[in-house]
């Protein structure tokens, strides 16, 4: 009776797998699950057994339709709330990997320049160390992918040549089976996501290969736009960069333009007083014995006026370059006779003076006077910051329609915290002078519409830049 059972059994199961729902279940190579058809021949035999197989089997699928529609459900949802690329791909993976009950997933990327292909993320227990490896274009399993276009099944790895090991070796991973189907993105590869061994040791199905393309399409359309994210938040970084220097030119402009109305009055009130007081100290110095001991607060006195003299003089100079009186002029002529200026001084302390003027560099309208005290007050700092010797180069070429002339000393240098205040007036790291000198320059620079950078460090040196647009 057991043998006849057993054969009534076997001649239903291979009837009911050639029904036309398991026909076409082979063909799109998804196993049967004889686990449930063998559950089922315990509930009755015969038409009975044969229909509940059949109801089985359609709810078992449908259930699988109902599971990956969920997967594409919470899928789409964190596309469309996260603009966090890394996000969406971990989730991405997370629930390809539930749905598919799998160890592991990849997604490559391809970098088109270069022509390789890099891990943009991976999961699973061997996951940091493969995150270092590339791969050229059309190399193992994700290479061809990517290459043809094409998605790759393998139920049995070690059975495939274009399968390569790099990972498995580089890892300790195991790769038992896999699937791996390309991110086409405008009918052109730009990735591939990969999906390997399933933990119950059955083989990839279409539902698994169905599931996998529809992620594909989002997931290519979603690395695309963090693309797009990264060189928009680049692009406005740069913009908020430029807006913020921008805003710093136009508050130490104003502030300038204030400060030179201001000085331009206190300098005319001073200079008087000061004048006097330098005049009358000095006759009451000749009046004075040569012991006597008055004589050393009276040259403190005469010292100090000529200082305050200075200042106030330096005071002037910065209140008459507010405006510019702009003629065409040949700036090569104005840097020849600054050198020539400066020669004789940089010999005397033993600087190496080293000049590189462009001889196409073009006429331009300036204010000839302004560039040339501009320069002056930026070579004399230099000669300051180098007592004891050493280089100072004076650099003058053309730079898209811009004169751009860069003068580099090996001095003392300023502090990195002293940086930001070099342009701010009365500021100076020297013991004379009313630290005017770069505000000055700043100003001509912006009477000119050019700009003015300055780079230091402690101990190294320092290089002014003017940048000054060429008009004619």
């Amino acid at each position: 009776m057991e043998s006849i059972n057993l054969l009534f059994r076997q001649i239903t199961l291979t009837a009911i797998n050639r029904h036309p729902l398991f026909l076409n279940l082979h063909h799109k190579k998804v196993k049967p699950i004889n686990i449930e058809l063998e559950k089922a021949f315990a509930l009755g035999s015969g038409k009975e057994t044969g229909q509940g197989l059949l109801a089985l089997q359609k709810q078992k699928q449908k259930n699988i339709h109902e599971k990956e529609l969920d997967t594409l459900v919470r899928f789409s949802s964190i596309i469309n709330s996260s603009l966090k690329i890394e996000d969406v791909l971990n989730y991405a993976m997370q629930w390809a990997e539930e749905f598919m009950n799998a160890e592991a997933s990849t997604v490559y990327e391809l970098d088109e320049d270069k022509g390789e292909i890099f891990i943009r993320i991976a999961r699973g227990k061997k996951k940091e160390p493969v995150r270092r490896i590339k791969l050229k274009l059309g190399e193992g399993v994700a290479g061809r992918v990517i290459q043809t276009g094409e998605p790759v099944v393998m139920q049995d790895v070690s059975h495939e040549k274009i399968f390569s090991n790099k990972f498995d070796t580089k890892t300790g991973f195991e790769t038992r089976s896999m699937l791996c189907v390309p991110l086409i993105l405008r009918d052109k590869s730009i990735g591939a996501f990969q999906v390997l061994n399933k933990r119950s040791g059955q083989p990839f199905t279409d539902a698994d290969m169905e599931l996998l393309t529809s992620m594909s399409q989002q997931i290519a359309v979603s690395l695309d736009n963090a693309k797009l994210y990264r060189r928009l938040e680049k692009k406005f970084k740069l913009t908020e960069k430029e807006l913020r220097r921008t805003q710093e030119k136009l508050i130490r402009s104003e502030r300038l333009a204030a400060m030179g109305n201001l000085v331009k009055g206190v300098a005319h009130e001073i200079r008087n007083p000061i004048t006097t007081i330098g005049g009358f100290s000095s006759r009451l110095k000749k009046g004075l014995a040569e012991e006597s001991k008055l004589r050393k607060y009276v040259d403190i006195i005469v010292e100090e006026s000529k200082r305050l003299e200075n200042i106030v003089t330096e005071v002037h100079e910065f209140a008459g370059v507010q405006t510019a009186n702009m003629n065409l002029d040949d700036i090569k002529e104005v840097l020849n006779q600054i050198v020539t200026g400066f020669s004789e001084q940089a010999k005397k302390q033993d600087i190496k003076l080293i000049v590189k003027v462009d001889k196409k560099l073009p006429s331009t309208f300036m204010d000839t006077s302004q560039i040339a005290k501009a320069l002056s007050n930026i070579i004399e700092n230099a000669l300051e910051s180098m007592p004891h010797g050493g280089k100072l180069t004076l650099e003058a070429k053309l730079d898209n329609a811009n004169i751009v002339t860069s003068i580099k000393d090996t001095g003392c240098g300023i502090a990195r915290e002293n940086l930001d205040a070099v342009y701010d007036p009365f500021f100076t790291s020297k013991t004379r002078g009313a630290g005017l000198g770069l505000t000055m320059v700043h100003q001509i620079l912006m009477n000119h519409n050019g700009e003015l950078k300055f780079e230091s460090k402690e101990g190294i040196g320092t290089t002014v830049t003017l940048q000054l647009p060429v008009t004619q």
